[in-house]
């Protein structure tokens, strides 16, 4: 029963981001395609440099969880969660980076659309809140979490390289999408052992 509320709950949580995602895409001009179809590209980079923020926060949390209940997760999942932080981490000054590159890339803040970014900002404090207070479930939760996020930002990557023009951030995607579905591999394969 909890594993079903859990599963809820996370699948609510991607659900959300799609619909930013969405609200973002909506909300841009159509006046010229080129224009239009860079604006989209343009909400799909704003979505993933949400998600790899995040992200790069995960080691934080697994700390901040440790010290609070003096208890602390597997090794093996350690590890994998502490990779995915550092690579976000990284992946975020390379994204910085590639921005620049013509034609560049305008992230599009989430403070235009109040109702995403309050709504966003309220998930994001509950999840904080289920995290700190889930008591021998952490490690579980904290992995579930991850396995909805992790192929999010491997579809969203795949679906940005397809929409690419500028070479070297299409390759940079390609890369993004492989790695972030083999943390999702992982991650899947350490759910099953700790089942």
């Amino acid at each position: 029963m909890k594993a079903l509320r859990l599963f809820n709950k996370i699948s609510y949580q991607l659900m959300f981001v799609m619909s930013v995602l969405g609200v973002i895409a909506a909300g841009q001009s159509h006046a010229n395609t080129r224009t239009s179809d860079r604006t989209h590209i343009n909400g799909g980079y704003s979505v993933l440099k949400l998600l790899l923020e995040d992200e790069q926060h995960l080691t934080f949390i697994r700390r901040t969880k440790s010290v609070l209940t003096f208890s602390s997760i597997s090794d093996e999942s350690r590890k994998l969660i502490d990779e995915i932080a550092d690579t976000s981490d990284k992946a975020l000054e390379q994204l910085e980076l590639l921005a620049a590159s013509k034609p560049g890339i305008e992230f599009q803040e989430l403070t235009e659309y109040e109702i995403a970014h309050s709504t966003l900002d309220s998930m994001r404090m509950e999840t904080a809140k289920d995290f700190l207070f889930s008591g021998d479930d952490f490690e579980k939760q904290l992995l579930v979490s991850q396995m909805q996020v992790l192929r999010v930002i491997s579809h969203l990557a795949k679906e940005l390289e397809e929409q690419e023009t500028n070479l070297k951030r299409k390759a940079w995607l390609n890369k993004l999408a492989v790695r972030y579905e083999n943390y999702y591999l992982q991650v899947f394969s350490r759910l099953t052992v700790s089942a």
